[in-house]
C-alpha cells in the first residue's frame, strides 16, 4: 500500500474497507434478479426431482429391453404351431385365476412368435397384476405386480412417483414448473445484445482453468441449454399425459378440429357373443397385427380392439376398432393414419417424450439427455453452496499502518 494512503487510513481522513472485492447486491426487483431468483428457487425446489426423473428416464428408453433380458423366463416361449383360440388362453387365466374371471382389464398379444400373451388384473396402483401365458399351451408363465420387477419399480416411479393417480398429477404439475425454471435459465444465458463472437463462444464452451467455481457454472449451463428444446419438448408432453382433457381440448380448439364422440353399443343387454367370434370381426376389418383385447366392463361399452403396423415403435400408428359384443358388428374403426391433425399432434406426444421417434439412434441420444438433467442440478446446487460460503466468509479488514 502506498505510505500516503495509508497514512490516511491511519489517521481516519479515509473510511475503512472492511471487503474490498464485494460487489453492492442487486435489488431484488431488477428484471435480471427477479429471474434469477426464480431460476435459483424452482431450481432447489424441483432439482431432486427432475434429477431422479432424468436419470429414471434415461433408464427407461431401453428399459423393456432390460426387463426382457432379466426376465427370459416371462418373456420367451418356445414356438410351437399354431397359438391357441384367446378364448382357451382366457379359460387357462380363468382356471388358475377364478376370483378374476371376467374382470380382466385387457390383454395384449405377442409382437413377436416367441412373446406371450399378458393380462392386466387390477386398477392402477402398485398392486395391479401382469399376468404371462404361453400363446401355444395356455400355460401360465407368472406373474408380478406393479412394483416387483426392475421394470415395473422404474415405471412406477417414474409416471406414478409411488402415490398412483396423485403422483400422476404431481407430475403434471412438475412439467407445469418446469417451464418457468427453463425459460429463465436461457434469459439468464443469454448473452447482451451487443455481444461479439467471442461471448457467444464463451456461452458455448466449458473452461477448466478458471478455478471449480467456473467449472461448475460452464457445465450447468451446458447442460442446461443444450438439451433445452428436449427439455421443453418433455414437459409439455408431460403436461399432455397428466391434463388429457383440457390439452386435447386446447389443442382440438386451436386447429379447429371436432371432438370425437364417445361410441356406445346401440342395443345391450342381449347375449354376448364368444370372444373369438367377437375378435375375429375386429380382424378381418382391417389389416394388420391385433396387440391388445380391451374387454368392456359395462353393457355398454363396446369391446375394443386395438391393432398395429410395423411403424408402432417410432410413430405409434394404431387403429382401435370397436366391436358391439352381442351382435359382433364393427361399430367404428378409428385408424390414426387418417386422424385430424389435433388426433396427430397428440398421437406425437409419446414417441417425442420417449425418444421412439428416430429409432435406436434417437433413443441413445435421450439416454444423455436425460442424464443431463442431472448434471445440471449437481452443478448448479454445488455452484450455489460455493457461492454461499463465499459470501459468508469474515470480511478481511486492511492492515492499518505501522
Amino acid at each position: 500500500m502506498p505510505r500516503n494512503a495509508a497514512a490516511l487510513l491511519g489517521s481516519g481522513a479515509l473510511p475503512l474497507v472492511t471487503n474490498i472485492h464485494r460487489r453492492k447486491r442487486p435489488s431484488f426487483w431488477t428484471v435480471r434478479n427477479l429471474f434469477y431468483q426464480t431460476h435459483l428457487w424452482l431450481g432447489l425446489i424441483l432439482g431432486l426431482y427432475l434429477m431422479m426423473m432424468g436419470f429414471t428416464g434415461s433408464l427407461l428408453v431401453f428399459g423393456r429391453e432390460i426387463d426382457r433380458w432379466l426376465n427370459p423366463h416371462l418373456w420367451n416361449v418356445e414356438v410351437k404351431g399354431q397359438r391357441l383360440p384367446l378364448s382357451q388362453i382366457l379359460s387357462s387365466f380363468e382356471q388358475r385365476y377364478p376370483d378374476w374371471k371376467g374382470r380382466y382389464t385387457y390383454i395384449n398379444f405377442p409382437v413377436e412368435a416367441n412373446h406371450p400373451y399378458t393380462i392386466r388384473l387390477g386398477p392402477n396402483r402398485a398392486s395391479q397384476v401382469d399376468v404371462f401365458l404361453d400363446p401355444y399351451t395356455g400355460a401360465i408363465l407368472g406373474d408380478r405386480t406393479r412394483t416387483s420387477s426392475f421394470y415395473g419399480f422404474l415405471c412406477y416411479l417414474h409416471f406414478y412417483l409411488f402415490l398412483g393417480q396423485a403422483g400422476w398429477l404431481l407430475n403434471g404439475w412438475g412439467a407445469v414448473l418446469a417451464l418457468p425454471m427453463l425459460f429463465s435459465g436461457i434469459w439468464l444465458w443469454w448473452p447482451a445484445m451487443r455481444a461479439g463472437r467471442a461471448v457467444w463462444k464463451a456461452r458455448f464452451s466449458v473452461r477448466t482453468d478458471a478455478g471449480v467455481s467456473r467449472a461448475l457454472y460452464d457445465v450447468h449451463n451446458a447442460a442446461g441449454v443444450y438439451p433445452f428444446l428436449f427439455s421443453l419438448l418433455v414437459a409439455v408432453t408431460a403436461m399432455e399425459f397428466a391434463f388429457p382433457e383440457p390439452v386435447a381440448s386446447l389443442v382440438y380448439g386451436l386447429t379447429g378440429t371436432a371432438a370425437a364422440t364417445r361410441l356406445t353399443v346401440p342395443k345391450p343387454g342381449r347375449q354376448r357373443l364368444p370372444v373369438d367370434v367377437l375378435v375375429a370381426a375386429a380382424d378381418q376389418a382391417l389389416v394388420g397385427r391385433i396387440r391388445r383385447v380391451s374387454f368392456p366392463r359395462t353393457p355398454e361399452v363396446p369391446l375394443m380392439v386395438r391393432k398395429e403396423w410395423g411403424d408402432w415403435n417410432r410413430t405409434r400408428n394404431h387403429a382401435n376398432i370397436a366391436v358391439d359384443p352381442f351382435s359382433g358388428r364393427v361399430l367404428s374403426i378409428e385408424d390414426t393414419r387418417d386422424a385430424p391433425l389435433a388426433r396427430k399432434l397428440i398421437q406425437w406426444c409419446i414417441p417425442i417424450h420417449f425418444g421412439i421417434w428416430g429409432g435406436l439412434t434417437t433413443r441413445i441420444v435421450y439416454v444423455f439427455l436425460g442424464l443431463a438433467w442431472v448434471a445440471a442440478f449437481v452443478t448448479g446446487f454445488w455452484h450455489w453452496i460455493l457461492r454461499r460460503v463465499r459470501r459468508n466468509r469474515p470480511s478481511s479488514r486492511c492492515p492499518s499502518a505501522a
